[in-house]
């Protein structure tokens, strides 16, 4: 009977370490795929000094091409002004359309007119 409490102990003592074995590899691998991971995504020093470089040379493209907004001000106000001048001094297409009518109406008379005559 002894023999058999001995083996169910070493059985329970080989089961437990197997476990605990088995729950630290788990955990290294899981720490390993973090580490591959991270390692992926860490950006070197030449990375970060190459993109600052590119990025602060995008800064200074801008500065040279930007426009301040009073200057796209005086544009919209002239644009406005000749939207102004352009609705006082030409036809709209129904004022050309009764303006034409009215010119075939004219034709028209003179034409039976001329055919009475």
């Amino acid at each position: 009977m002894s023999e058999w409490i001995i083996t169910t102990a070493i059985t329970l003592g080989i089961g437990v370490i197997t476990y605990f074995l088995k729950r630290t590899m788990s955990q290294v691998d899981k720490h390993g795929e973090e580490i591959r991971r991270i390692d992926s995504e860490r950006v070197t020093k030449t990375d970060l000094k190459e993109s600052t470089e590119e990025l602060k040379k995008d800064i200074r493209q801008i500065r040279e091409d930007y426009t301040p907004k009073n200057v796209h001000e005086k544009d919209f106000d002239e644009c406005r002004a000749d939207i102004k001048q352009i609705k006082a001094e030409y036809l709209t297409k129904d004022d050309f359309i009764r303006e034409m009518n009215k010119m075939d109406r004219k034709l028209d008379q003179m034409l039976e007119l001329m055919l009475k005559k």
